[in-house]
């Protein structure tokens, strides 16, 4: 549901904050020109240009998750299954919500993701009242499948290993599982209720980390994934190295970093102190 032209700009909603990134497509290759941390009312044109597509970040609180089994028979018609599943789960009507489809690498299974149009329209309306009409949002996409499509298209990754992406910039963490080239499962969580400033309140963390991890794998299980989790990779700036180490470890899995390489430049603009690793939602929403 999202018109690329050929400066991207993807906008990560973060607080009183917008996470930046702005891409260039070369072909079927993708070049980072700018990675922005920008207060909101002071976006500026340079950012928006007239041929740039402009894509949001959306809560995963704001989107409804469904599986969908989808039969070899109807492998062209996704979309009509999609909008059939959706009919029969929800209880308003079908023409308020607006839903994307994720492949996942897997033919018989797709992810749905449906969102209420008001929601969209109440962001994208209270972005454009501070911004002053300059943004007009060509899209948005959740923020666990941002986080997923950013890593998979500048990151390396060691396509034969499950990976769990975590982003922990906003209150509700964005989850995204990724495994080969393709994105398998999503979830998140509010991290409002733990505290990180203390031992227990990261053990309690992890241990709601784990039942979601735990819950993904048997749901992977169901479909004929029979993997482990490899390694966590996480993200958003607010958890330092050790608490970040803190969490892997009760985890008992590895934990690293994103390593970038990808970006096909070694010097994008960075106007902002945060590590790459923060805009991987923001560089995400820039991916078809």
């Amino acid at each position: 549901m999202v018109d690329y032209a050929s400066i991207r700009t993807g906008i990560d909603i973060v607080g009183s904050n917008y996470l930046a990134a702005q891409v260039e497509r070369l072909d079927s290759n993708v070049k980072v020109q700018a990675l922005s941390k920008i207060a909101r009312g002071d976006l500026t044109r340079s950012l928006l240009s007239d041929n740039s597509s402009v894509v949001l970040s959306v809560s995963d609180a704001d989107v409804i998750l469904k599986n969908v089994n989808i039969s070899q028979s109807h492998s062209n018609s996704i979309d009509k299954i999609i909008r059939f599943e959706l009919q029969h789960a929800l209880l308003d009507d079908p023409a308020d919500f607006c839903c994307d489809a994720i492949a996942t690498g897997d033919g018989s299974h797709a992810l749905a993701l449906v969102a209420r149009k008001g929601k969209l329209e109440n962001i994208a309306s209270v972005i454009q009242a501070n911004e002053i009409g300059i943004i007009r949002p060509d899209g948005f996409v959740a923020r666990s499948i941002a986080l997923g499509r950013g890593f998979l298209q500048f990151c390396s990754n060691d396509t034969e290993r499950l990976v769990c992406l975590a982003d922990f910039a906003i209150e509700r963490v964005a989850l995204c599982f990724v495994l080969g080239n393709s994105i398998i499962a999503t979830a998140s969580f509010d991290r409002a209720q733990f505290e990180f400033d203390s031992e227990t309140g990261l053990s309690k963390m992890a241990a709601e980390l784990k039942t979601i991890i735990n819950f993904k794998l048997n749901e992977l299980a169901g479909r004929g994934i029979h993997v482990d989790l490899s390694r966590l990779v996480i993200s958003g700036g607010v958890l330092t190295q050790i608490q970040n180490e803190s969490i892997a470890s009760k985890l008992t899995v590895q934990l690293e970093e994103p390593i970038f390489d990808r970006l096909l430049t070694d010097n994008p603009v960075i106007d902002s102190n945060r590590p790459i690793a923060d805009f991987l939602v923001s560089l995400g929403l820039t991916v078809e």
